[in-house]
């Protein structure tokens, strides 16, 4: 420690202690070791522009070890923001970068996730780095790597309470240090080594199979998938999805786009004219150009159009099939004609239970919070939760609650969801009439309003069990059960099928 009494100038007992506290409790090496030192004090407002100086200095290398980067990739305006460009710079001009980030807890919410690996907190930061071409990669599940520490160019080290957040930057009360010595460093990039990588969580690109690609971008940008919904531009969500789905990767971008196949895609050749439909394409491909710059439309008198669809980063550039952070949606969304019996808001969730899933360590399950939900994809938490609701209710997605501890409800985790596999609405009707010629109208009428109760209303299987139960047990004592469940509410971990069974096998014993 005697660098730190030599060598620490100008700082009153105030600062000087607690960062020597911080300095023992962040530091890997042995408390007795003590090295030549130069130290800088860049606690408080110092610490941003004394990073940035340091990245843009960076002559040889970075490496970096950080809990959590809130980072929002379209405000370019925000000093993240401002020094993961900085980290882009210093790649361009040939620094070796290495990046580790914190997946354990999602500090937004509070919510330990050792369970799910949502990776929420840091997810934008990894996409972005990823997609620079910068070696980024997440901590294991077991391990919470709580360090916030830089180190470039095996010599100078940035190390203290500061996450890479607006609030840290700019309100919060934080201790930080700048200390040159290349022996420190050395002891940090030897420890730093030993920190346990999540491999599967490292690949931002997921495995390959049918469907629509579709970018993250297309969701998370405040300007796109988002504000189609606010604005109640449904057709024109459709319809951008349709000309993805029509895209044969072509370097130009370019659709020729066939009227009559598409009014049919949008369910409108068999309820309009000719004319009218045309008319209504023609509305939402004018929108899609002129509201969102998404494509470039050339029509012609009576003849298909030509659309050249256009990249998000640059309206000028024809838009490229996403080599990374993308997610697919299923042929059979339109297939099976989900595209236009789901409302707006049920296909907007869809699409985020896509996205997550393809890069979630639990798939299908994956998991976050309604407020993250709905800050990530600039929608309401009433969008999420009626789309999500939806879902739920058709059986295309299931929905896990956790269960408070002694009646602790601050410490719950988020909602965790799980996609299930889309099914033919043709089929589910063939399905009724089965069960309807089993066991009779009435009885499978009562099964299904059970059923509704803990959202299994369109799942036939579980129905069916239902009226094998109440044939088991008898009528009464299942709408017991169910009553029970029915008065829980619906956020609930208890309101589901599997304990409406638990209790009825709790009678039996």
């Amino acid at each position: 420690m005697n660098f730190f009494l030599t060598k620490l100038k100008r700082i009153g007992a105030s600062i000087l202690l607690p960062l020597i506290f911080l300095f023992l409790i962040s530091s890997p090496v042995n408390a007795q070791d003590s090295y030549s030192a130069e130290v800088k004090n860049i606690s408080g407002r110092e610490y941003y522009p004394a990073v940035k100086e340091a990245l843009q200095e960076a002559e040889e290398s970075i490496y970096m070890v950080m809990y959590q980067v809130s980072l929002h990739p379209y405000d370019k305006a925000t000093k993240v923001y401002k020094l993961i460009e900085e980290l882009m710079c210093a790649k361009e001009r040939g620094v070796e970068i290495k990046v580790i980030l914190d997946q354990n807890i999602d500090f937004v919410t509070g919510q330990n996730i050792y369970k799910w690996a949502a990776k929420g907190k840091n997810a934008w930061c990894f996409k972005a780095l990823k997609e620079a071409g910068i070696d980024v990669e997440y901590d294991n599940l077991t391990t919470y790597t709580h360090a916030k520490a830089i180190v470039i160019d095996n010599e100078i080290v940035i190390m203290g309470s500061s996450n890479w957040s607006e609030s840290a930057f700019t309100k919060n009360a934080e201790t930080n240090v700048l200390i040159k010595s290349k022996d420190l460093a050395s002891e940090l990039l030897k420890y730093f080594k030993t920190i346990n990588i999540d491999k599967k969580a490292t690949s931002a690109t997921p495995a390959q199979k049918e469907g629509v690609f579709v970018s993250w971008q297309f969701m998370e940008n405040p300007n796109l998938a988002g504000r189609m919904l606010t604005r109640q531009s449904e057709r024109t969500f459709d319809l951008y999805l349709l000309l993805l789905k029509e895209l044969d990767n072509n370097p130009e971008g370019k659709i020729i786009l066939n009227y009559d196949k598409i009014a049919a895609s949008l369910g409108l050749y068999d309820t309009m004219t000719r004319t009218s439909y045309r008319r209504q394409i023609i509305k939402s491909l004018r929108k899609l150009e002129k509201d969102y710059k998404l494509i470039k439309f050339e029509p012609e008198h009576n003849k298909d159009a030509t659309i050249t669809l256009l990249s998000y980063d640059n309206p000028k550039k024809p838009y490229s099939m996403p080599k990374g952070w993308y997610f697919q949606i299923p042929d059979n969304y339109w297939e099976y004609g989900w595209s236009r019996q789901l409302s707006h808001r049920a296909k907007f969730c869809y699409l985020i239970n896509l996205a997550y899933v393809s890069i979630s360590n639990s798939a299908p399950w994956w998991f976050s919070s309604l407020d993250v939900l709905a800050e990530r994809f600039n929608v309401s938490e009433w969008v999420i939760s009626k789309g999500m609701g939806e879902l739920r209710s058709l059986n295309l997605i299931d929905v896990a609650y956790d269960t408070p501890k002694e009646g602790d409800y601050k410490g719950l985790l988020a909602k965790s969801y799980k996609v299930l596999p889309l099914y033919d609405p043709e089929w589910l009707e063939t399905e009724w009439d089965r069960l309807e010629l089993s066991y009779s109208a009435k009885k499978l009428g009562k099964a299904k309003q059970h059923a509704k109760i803990v959202f299994k209303e369109n799942d036939p299987k579980a129905v069916e069990e239902i009226i094998a139960l109440m044939d088991s047990l008898g009528e009464e004592q299942v709408e017991r059960a169910f009553a029970i469940v029915a008065k829980k509410s619906v956020g609930n971990s208890k309101r589901c099928y599997a304990y409406v069974k638990g209790i009825l096998k709790n009678w039996q014993e």
